[in-house]
């Protein structure tokens, strides 16, 4: 996969692993820091290794003005074990990546006639002529390992850089940047993180962060060594100390407002949850207009509980595609009880599920009434030969009540899997 070989170099492998592997990340491109695009490269970076215990000791963005990444590597914010710096690397004049980092390490460039010739075949078997500027990307410091990319046409490389630091500079189009970075830096870390205990991470919805601290600090003590991270509306992750478990207590204290261990988000809770009971589910949304089923589409193996989903947004399409009286609508308004549990009872006929979820609600800005405000969000569950719905006012932008919607639906169906009282819901069900 390299030049010359296809491995980490011997002499970083055979390190004696050791607890603190350092990383720093440098994100590149000035759409970066003209907010065009958001970053992503730094938060991959840290979720993918951040569970080996590597401690992501800086992100970094800058431009790609002459001077800018070289100026950078001279001046790092700490010492670190490895840099991963993403992007820089296409053929185009802004793309300095390459001379920035030969300048910084006194390495002159080098011409990787194989790498060059990969870049022509990929371009040939997309029936394409690779440009004149295309040959720029077949460039890199002298001393430097190149990455092959299998997923586009910037080959990456990998240098020493300073006193023991391991130097990644990868493509910055974050389909390639994601791959390579788990082909060329994950086995990196792996190799020298083996012996680091990770903590617990246990993940909850609808519980402020301050009362889960106080929780916490009530089990560990007044210094507990925790980490609490908002992760998205509604969602709270909390990392243990290593080799301590709150996983049983958390699930007594809170209920299904605990959604489980491991990290791994919402979604992939609930398609865990319901493959472990074989438990099917469709879903019929209105003001999410279609959030719900996306993300849980986004979790692979995700086939075998969804059955599928509906986005009827217009009066029309609830009546026309989930079979929702009209004149119940005329009477109710769609924001209701009787046609957010139409909806999912109409899901769920048309489906064949064994669960469906329904909302229905007031984003905003506008669409608000004195009886039905701005975050209004009716909300109804389909199976087990029941239904029934309830009423969420929710505060906060379009986005945060959209968001926050998404959450609370994935929460009631894990509950009703799990077979436990759904947060706030009356306990007797239609």
């Amino acid at each position: 996969m390299c030049s010359g070989e296809d491995k980490v170099p011997d002499s970083d492998l055979d390190q004696t692993a050791r607890e603190n592997l350092r990383v720093g990340v440098i994100s590149v491109g000035d759409e970066i820091l003209e907010g065009r695009i958001v970053d992503l490269h730094s938060r991959t970076t840290s979720a993918l290794l951040t569970p080996l215990g590597v401690e992501v000791e800086w992100h970094l963005s800058i431009g790609d003005a002459p001077g800018a990444l070289s100026s950078v590597l001279a001046s790092i914010p700490a010492p670190v074990d490895g840099i991963v710096i993403a992007g820089g690397l296409g053929p185009t004049a802004d793309d300095r990546c390459r001379q920035e980092i030969a300048t910084a390490t006194a390495a002159p460039l080098e011409f990787d006639e194989e790498a060059w010739q990969r870049i022509q075949d990929r371009f040939v078997m997309a029936g394409l002529e690779p440009a004149h500027n295309n040959r720029n990307q077949a460039f890199r410091p002298q001393g430097s390992e190149t990455l092959v990319n299998e997923w586009g046409t910037a080959p990456g490389f990998r240098m020493s850089f300073g006193d023991g630091t391991l130097l990644f500079a990868l493509p910055g189009v974050p389909s390639e940047f994601d791959q390579m970075l788990r082909e060329y830096v994950l086995p990196w870390a792996q190799s020298r993180s083996d012996k680091i205990e990770t903590g617990e991470i246990l993940e909850f919805i609808g519980i402020p962060e301050s009362q889960l601290d106080e929780w916490i600090l009530s089990q560990l003590g007044v210094d507990g060594g925790h980490h609490i991270c908002v992760k998205g509306w509604g969602q709270i992750e909390v990392r243990l100390p290593a080799a301590l478990s709150l996983r049983e207590e958390a699930s007594d204290r809170f209920g299904a407002r605990f959604i489980g261990e491991g990290g791994i988000g919402a979604e992939q809770h609930l398609v865990k949850a319901a493959l472990a009971a074989g438990i099917t589910i469709s879903t019929a949304e209105s003001c999410t207009g279609g959030m719900i089923g996306s993300r849980i589409t986004a979790v692979p193996g995700c086939s075998e509980v969804y059955l599928g989903g509906w986005v009827c947004y217009s009066y029309e399409a609830k009546s026309r595609d989930l079979g929702v009286d009209p004149a119940v609508i005329e009477v109710e308004g769609a924001v209701s009880a009787p046609v957010v549990e139409a909806m999912a009872s109409g899901a769920r006929d048309r489906s064949g599920s064994d669960l469906a979820i329904a909302v229905s609600g007031i984003a905003g800005p506008g669409g608000a009434t004195d009886e039905k405000p701005v975050g209004t969000v009716w909300m109804a569950l389909c199976g087990h030969g029941k239904t029934d719905s309830h009423r969420y006012q929710l505060k906060g932008t379009r986005d945060r009540i959209r968001q926050l919607t998404t959450n609370l639906a994935m929460q009631v169906v894990m509950a009703e899997i799990r077979q436990q009282e759904i947060p706030g819901w009356s306990k007797q069900r239609s």
